[in-house]
């Protein structure tokens, strides 16, 4: 699907003598899908899950992602060892329980280690599957806004750290106006409690903008990035 705003935008770079990309298109399209069909007011839409083979590889959840970066993140270890880590977290995502007593190195490195000798799956396998999980075939990252930035510069927080807030404060939302348990909560990705809270919001009566001001946000911004690189590199001559 082609969405007309970027469509549009493509066309007027290219017009004002500019050479985007096809992976520019993409990336601008992906964004402008996001907007236009707007946030998401219905928990009825399922988590993603990728399989390699007959295993599935779930969508993060709160559980997930917080043991991820509460306990995983601190291990020392390579790349490719700390690559199990997120994949061990999406195979059991749904289960919170699974993440009991994996906090030292010592516990998370024997379980992990453990858990891959089972797993009847290549490597390439469960990373394709990971990546369809956690992005789907939206994976268009948006470029950060000066607000987004200057809140970072100031707080001294990683990004990874200020997404983990709003995790939590998604995860508050959706327990007040929802009723969930603690464990239900850990279960949810990320999409499916703003989807709870914004289903409530609606059922409410309430006006939803936030996730609309957002997406407009994120599109306008990795429309200016895009725009910045063109016009360097014709300045450039490239």
């Amino acid at each position: 699907m082609v969405a007309d705003l970027a469509r549009g935008d493509f066309e007027d770079m290219r017009a004002e003598g500019l050479n985007p990309t096809l992976d520019d298109f993409d990336r601008l399209n992906q964004l402008a899908l996001r907007l236009e069909d707007g946030p998401e007011t219905t928990p009825a839409n399922h988590p993603r899950i990728g399989w390699a083979g007959d295993v599935p590889f779930h969508e993060p959840t709160a559980c997930a992602i917080m043991w991820l970066q509460d306990y995983a993140a601190h291990v020392k270890c390579d790349a490719e060892t700390r690559q199990t880590f997120f994949y061990f977290a999406c195979a059991h995502a749904t289960d919170p329980s699974a993440f009991n007593a994996l906090e030292t190195p010592r516990q998370i490195e024997k379980a992990v280690k453990r858990w891959l000798r089972s797993v009847p799956c290549t490597e390439r396998e469960m990373a394709r599957a990971c990546h369809y999980a956690t992005w789907g075939y939206d994976d268009a990252v948006a470029a950060p806004s000066p607000m987004k930035l200057e809140y970072l510069r100031r707080s001294g927080k990683s990004a990874a750290a200020a997404n983990l807030e709003r995790l939590e404060r998604v995860m508050a939302g959706a327990a007040s106006s929802c009723g969930l348990s603690y464990l239900d909560l850990m279960a949810q990705t990320p999409s499916r409690l703003n989807a709870l809270v914004v289903a409530a919001q609606v059922e409410a009566g309430a006006t939803v903008s936030r996730d609309m001001a957002k997406a407009q946000t994120e599109y306008t911004m990795t429309l200016a990035e895009i725009r910045r690189r063109l016009e360097a590199e014709k300045r450039d001559g490239k």
